[in-house]
C-alpha cells in the first residue's frame, strides 16, 4: 500500500516537472517582454501584439506541454487544446492587464483648468467704501 502510494506521488512530481520548466520559461519570456516594452514605450493598445511575439517560442513549448499533460491525466485532446490556450491567453491577459493599468496610471496629468478671471470692475464714487456715520 504505502509502495503504490509513493509510486504515484514520484509519477506524478515527474508529470508536474514537465509542465513546471515550460511554465516558467514563459513566465519568465512574459516578464522580460512587459520590462522591454516598458522601456521602448509601447503603446497600451500594442502591448498584446508585442507580448505575443516576444513570446511565441516559450508559448508554444507551454502550450505543447500543458496538451501533453492533460491528455496523460485523462482530457480529450480537444479540451486539452482548448485548456492549453486558456492557460496561455490568461498568462499573456494578466501581464496585458498589468501593463495598461500602469500607463494609464503613469499618464501625465492634465493641468486643472484655470478659472477665467473676473472682469475688472470699473470704480465708481457709488462703489467706493463710505465713511461710517457719526
Amino acid at each position: 500500500m504505502i509502495a503504490l502510494v509513493m509510486a504515484s506521488a514520484m509519477f506524478l512530481t515527474g508529470l508536474q516537472a514537465t509542465i513546471n520548466a515550460p511554465t516558467t520559461a514563459f513566465r519568465g519570456c512574459l516578464k522580460q517582454a512587459g520590462e522591454k516594452a516598458k522601456n521602448e514605450k509601447v503603446g497600451p493598445d500594442a502591448i498584446e501584439a508585442y507580448i505575443r511575439n516576444a513570446c511565441t517560442v516559450q508559448g508554444d513549448a507551454l502550450k505543447t506541454a500543458v496538451i501533453a499533460f492533460r491528455m496523460k491525466n485523462g482530457m480529450a485532446k480537444k479540451a486539452a487544446a482548448d485548456d492549453a490556450v486558456m492557460t496561455i491567453n490568461d498568462y499573456v491577459g494578466t501581464i496585458v492587464d498589468n501593463y495598461q493599468f500602469m500607463a494609464d496610471y503613469n499618464k501625465p496629468k492634465p493641468a486643472p483648468a484655470a478659472a477665467p478671471a473676473a472682469p475688472a470692475s470699473p470704480t465708481t464714487p457709488a462703489s467706493q467704501p463710505k465713511p461710517p456715520k457719526p
